[in-house]
Parts: structure tokens; C-alpha cells; sequence
């Protein structure tokens, strides 16, 4: 589905859409014996150029009262660079794939969610997927890597939009890199096998 959003270049600005990516702001400490559990991965996209300025991916708790919902509820947000005209901004793989950390309370959770906009400005226009389920746990304490999300761009219509696999020792490895503050020693490959398809909207690998 598809509207022009009038505001929309401004509540973008207003809500962060300045950084490149909204979902890899590490915590300043995590181990076994914090309060909350990290949910990490990996989105890569597919083409040599971004077809929008601005894609971002929602997740939230699958149960639990409105309260927690709303405080453990989120998005991975990217924006694409404008240098020479649309470009990735990603932690490697030539820009293309970029990490994303989730650290919220134990319990449920899920991505059910993406939508882009085209150009940021007042008559920009924002497209929203179907609902679909990419379920993954948090536990206290605790570090789990739930896969790579593969964001294909320019999908035919009635194929899949997104490819959930995993790449476990790839992406530790940049994780290691770009956060070495934090002991990644424990992280538990929990990559994500089955969830709700969305109408054909996602492929489990």
C-alpha cells in the first residue's frame, strides 16, 4: 500500500533518520549478568545501488502487556548515502550488509515489517510491506545471533522480498571487529528456520 506522506522528509529528520543505520549502537556493557538479552544479525541488499533513500525494518515483542510492547518495540532503520547519487552506507560486503544489534528485555520477539521511502522530502513516497513473522527469543544475559536478512530490492512481483539465512562465522567476525568492547565468545547461532511467510513475502534458506 502505498501514500504520500507530506511531513514525511520531517519526521523522518525528527526520529533519526540522519545516522546511516538506526540498529547498530552497541551497549556500553553486556555480560551474563545483565538485566536484558541481545538479538544480533546482519540485513544485506542486493543491486549495485539503493532504489530508495530510506528502508527500515520493524520488530517487536510477540506478547506481554501494552506497556512492554511499546518499550521493547523498535525498527532498523538505514539511509542511503547521496554522494554521486544513491549509494549503500553498510558495515562491509562493499557497503551492502549492515549489522544490527536489538538489546531489549527477555521474552518473544519478532520482525513483522519493512517499508521504504522513496526520496526524503514533502512529497516523498512511503510504501509499507505486508505483516509477516520472522520470530526470534531474547534471554537474559544472554547473545543470540539470529541470521542474515537478505533484502532483495527490486523483487518481481509475487516473489520473495526477503531471504532469511545464516553467514554465523562472517558476521561474528565483523561484530568482533567493529565492537570489541564486548565479549562475543558466548553468542549462540540461533538463525532463524521458520516463521510466518508473509503471503510469499519471505523465504526461509
Amino acid at each position: 500500500m502505498k501514500k504520500l506522506l507530506a511531513l514525511c522528509g520531517l519526521l523522518l529528520i525528527l526520529t533519526g533518520c540522519d545516522s546511516a543505520s538506526s540498529g547498530t549502537n552497541a551497549p556500553q556493557s553486556f555480560s551474563a549478568a545483565s538485566e536484558k538479552g541481545l538479538a544480533i544479525g546482519t540485513i544485506t541488499f542486493e543491486g549495485d545501488t539503493p532504489a530508495n533513500d530510506i528502508y527500515r525494518f520493524f520488530y517487536g515483542p510477540t506478547s506481554g502487556d501494552k506497556k512492554f510492547v511499546r518499550r521493547n518495540a523498535g525498527k532498523i532503520m538505514m539511509k542511503a548515502g547521496r554522494e554521486n547519487g544513491r549509494n549503500f552506507t553498510g558495515d562491509f560486503n562493499d557497503s551492502k550488509t549492515y549489522l544490527f544489534i536489538i538489546e531489549a528485555d527477555p521474552g518473544s520477539y519478532a520482525f513483522t515489517q519493512y517499508n521504504h521511502l522513496d526520496h526524503i522530502g514533502p512529497m516523498g513516497t512511503l510504501t509499507n510491506s505486508r505483516k509477516f513473522a520472522i520470530p526470534f527469543e531474547i534471554k537474559k544475559g544472554e547473545i543470540a545471533y539470529i541470521g542474515e536478512l537478505n533484502y532483495k530490492d527490486k523483487a518481481e512481483a509475487g516473489t520473495p522480498k526477503i531471504f532469511v539465512s545464516g553467514s554465523f562465522e562472517r558476521d561474528m567476525a565483523e561484530f568482533m571487529r567493529k565492537f570489541p568492547g564486548i565479549d562475543w565468545s558466548s553468542t549462540q547461532n540461533k538463525t532463524v528456520k521458520t516463521g510466518d511467510k508473509g503471503n510469499g513475502m519471505v523465504e526461509f534458506l
